[in-house]
C-alpha cells in the first residue's frame, strides 16, 4: 500500500492548483457545455486528480504530466458517458396510464396467484419432505429467529457447520419447490 508523505501532499496540491482550471474547462468542453452534465464534468475532474494522487510516484517522473491529466480526464468522461448510456438502456419511461395499468395487472395477478395456490398447504407439503433434524433447524432459524451463535450452542457444533447446514437446507427447499412446481404446473 502506498503511504502518503508531506512531499506528496505538497506535490499533489501543486498539480491541483496548476492544472485544475484547465482540466475542468477541458471536461466541460467534452460534455459540450451542457448544463445537465456539469456534475459529470466536476466529478471527472475530481476523479482525475484523485487518480493523479494515487499514481503520484509514477507521475513524478512522467515526461508529460499535463498530457497524462488530459488523457485521464478523457477516460473518466468516457467512462461516465458509458455508465449513463448503460443506465439509460435499462430505464423505462412510463406514462401514468401505463403505470396504472401495470399496477392493476399486478394486483390481478397477485389475486389469481392467491386463489390458485394455498400457501399454508404448500408450506406443510414442503416441510413434510424435510427430515426431522432439517425441520427442527428450519423452525429454529426461520421461525424462532435464533442466531447462528445460538444455534451453534444448541446443536453443539461450530458456527461454520451451522451456516453450512442452513445453506444446504435452503438448497434442498429450493429443489423441493422447483420439483413441486414442475410437477404441478406442467
Amino acid at each position: 500500500m502506498y503511504t502518503v508523505n508531506l512531499n506528496d501532499e505538497v506535490y499533489s496540491e501543486e498539480l491541483y492548483n496548476k492544472y485544475y482550471d484547465r482540466i475542468y474547462a477541458y471536461c466541460k468542453k467534452r460534455v459540450k457545455w451542457q448544463q445537465k452534465f456539469n456534475d459529470i464534468a466536476e466529478d471527472c475532474t475530481q476523479s482525475t486528480f484523485l487518480e493523479a494522487h494515487r499514481q503520484l510516484s509514477s507521475l513524478r517522473s512522467h515526461p508529460n504530466i499535463e498530457g497524462w491529466l488530459y488523457t485521464t480526464a478523457r477516460n473518466m468522461i468516457n467512462n461516465a458517458y458509458r455508465s449513463l448510456y448503460t443506465k439509460k438502456q435499462r430505464e423505462v419511461i412510463l406514462d401514468e396510464t401505463i403505470s396504472n395499468s401495470l399496477m392493476q395487472l399486478d394486483q390481478e395477478l397477485e389475486h389469481l396467484f392467491q386463489e390458485a395456490i394455498n400457501l399454508d398447504q404448500l408450506c406443510i407439503e414442503i416441510l413434510g419432505r424435510l427430515t426431522r433434524q432439517e425441520n427442527e433447524l428450519y423452525t429454529d432459524y426461520y421461525q424462532n429467529k435464533l442466531t447462528i451463535a445460538s444455534l451453534s450452542k444448541k446443536y453443539g457444533i461450530s458456527a461454520t457447520a451451522i451456516t453450512t447446514r442452513i445453506h444446504r437446507l435452503k438448497k434442498k427447499i429450493k429443489m423441493i419447490i422447483n420439483k413441486h412446481y414442475s410437477e404441478h404446473l406442467y
